[in-house]
């Protein structure tokens, strides 16, 4: 809805507006600050493809990779259109499924996104039905607050919603729902029974590192995809996925969705801008960033030399973000998406990465889950799960990284410390939430250091966990060093059983 900036009042419906924007009267005269000049931006790479891609979708992930398009972290594939189910019908189906379940939303106002403010929360919710009614009138109500630029509607709405983010005064506030990450075990699952392309069986394919996650380990809203539903206007702001994963999001129907994402390469120049940029702001919440409520337009980006990549995302087309992609974009009207992270082999690279970041950053992002734990369940599951000869063998690299490290901070507390007991987990199994470093706020699976004196414990490779005199120190260790190295011969021999 629109409120005046001055009374804070609902603006009068108009009953006359269609699907084409009418111009706001009062502001009928005045030009945007911004024009189709200023979004002239390069396109995300396109692919089709047809119905071969769901009987081994990681197979062209790993084509991507191998023909280079992991350089512009983004990628557009086009499913075949007798997939899609009309909007109509899609709607009337989603809420006979969802039974009455009220969505909660979150409230974004556009002319405070480039402050970062928190969004507001109705917690009352919506049904699919109520949720219409409100993108519906608003969109049939909303006047366009500037002269019109050009005819081509996705276009307008471009220009017009950056020029309410980035010149919050000249405009009058525009506030939007926005129903994200709705749990599709909880709440309901856009594909019909049987519709090929399922996200929620995607990452049981071969090459998937999730692949070995069962039904009690899923991760939300990671393994597990979430469910969206937007109105125009209603945006995601810039972002990375948790800890550099690839990501998956299939539009079930609606409107169009813009999507701008940035390229790897340019992921340090981003953030690097961002910390300038917001430098105050920052200081008042340093987790300012990974709240995702900041809005950046791809003009200012693009000025300060920063790439862009853009595409109107239609209803049929599944978008999917390589690496340390950025990415951020808004809709154009009521629309569905459903979406979901994927860990393919080439992913493992990008955990480091991560994890470095989030270390530089004092750990104000949390990291999501141990890769450790991942990879054991990977070495305790070689013959319920299916990876090719070249991922078995990058499996095998990254394990043996693993143990290498793991290892020789062991050796260095053992010499570090007097009389050091070393302890096995009495459950090997324990789940790998269940301790928690009070140094860095990691998840501590392989092993970790306790100190009998102070009752702290932390991650073995800080060494030192507390400022105690004479500390008593305990290494609690899940798996024994014998059996870290058996668990590595047999990743070993399973590259040598499997076919190339």
């Amino acid at each position: 809805m629109i409120r005046s900036r001055k009374h804070s009042k609902q603006t009068k419906k108009s009953k006359d507006s269609d699907d084409f924007t009418e111009p706001h009267s009062k502001l009928l005269l005045e030009r945007f600050p911004y024009t189709t000049k200023d979004f002239q931006l390069k396109d995300v790479p396109v692919l089709t493809i047809d119905q071969s891609f769901f009987a081994d979708p990681f197979k062209t992930i790993d084509d991507l990779y191998a023909k280079g398009y992991e350089k512009f972290g983004i990628v557009k594939l086009i499913l075949p259109p007798d997939l899609v189910v009309p909007n109509k019908k899609f709607f009337s189906l989603l809420e006979s499924k969802l039974k009455g379940k009220r969505l909660q939303t979150r409230i974004q106002t556009l002319n405070t996104q480039r402050a970062g403010e928190i969004f507001g929360s109705n917690s009352t919710g919506f049904t699919v039905q109520e949720y219409m009614n409100l993108a519906n009138k608003f969109e049939c109500s909303h006047k366009l607050q500037g002269v019109r630029e050009v005819s081509n509607q996705i276009r307008q709405n471009e220009i017009e919603f950056w020029s309410i983010v980035d010149y919050p005064t000249k405009y009058d506030d525009v506030e939007v729902e926005y129903a994200a990450d709705l749990l599709a075990t909880k709440y309901a699952t856009g594909f019909q029974e049987g519709q090929l392309g399922n996200l929620s069986g995607i990452n049981k394919n071969r090459n998937s590192i999730f692949q070995v996650l069962q039904e009690k380990n899923e991760m939300s809203g990671i393994s597990v995809p979430w469910l969206y539903l937007g109105m125009k206007y209603a945006n995601f702001c810039w972002h990375k996925e948790d800890l550099n994963l690839n990501s998956m999001n299939y539009m079930h129907a609606g409107a169009a969705k813009t999507w701008y994402a940035i390229p790897p390469s340019y992921s340090d120049k981003f953030l690097q801008y961002f910390n300038k940029a917001f430098e105050n702001e920052r200081k008042e919440n340093p987790r300012l960033l990974y709240d995702i409520t900041c809005q950046i337009s791809p003009v200012e980006l693009a000025e300060n030399g920063i790439p862009i990549l853009r595409t109107d995302q239609q209803p049929g087309e599944l978008i999917l973000t390589l690496g340390a992609t950025y990415h951020a974009g808004f809709s154009h009207g009521l629309n569905c998406s459903e979406a979901v992270n994927v860990a393919p082999t080439q992913w493992l690279k990008e955990f480091d990465r991560a994890t470095q970041e989030y270390r530089m950053d004092g750990n104000l992002k949390k990291v999501s889950f141990p890769l450790e734990w991942l990879l054991c369940k990977v070495a305790l599951m070689v013959d319920e799960i299916r990876f090719t000869k070249q991922s078995w063998q990058k499996l095998f690299e990254k394990f043996k990284q693993m143990i290498d490290q793991e290892i020789n901070n062991r050796k260095c507390i053992l010499s570090l410390y007097d009389r050091v007991k070393t302890i096995e987990f009495v459950n090997k199994l324990e789940k790998y939430d269940r301790s928690v470093c009070k140094i860095c706020s990691n998840y501590m699976f392989l092993s970790y250091i306790f100190c009998g004196k102070c009752i702290k414990k932390g991650c073995i490779c800080h060494q030192s966990i507390c400022a105690c005199a004479a500390p008593q120190v305990s290494l609690y260790i899940r798996y024994n060093n014998e059996e870290l190295y058996a668990m590595l011969a047999t990743l070993e021999s399973k590259i040598k059983t499997t076919g190339s």
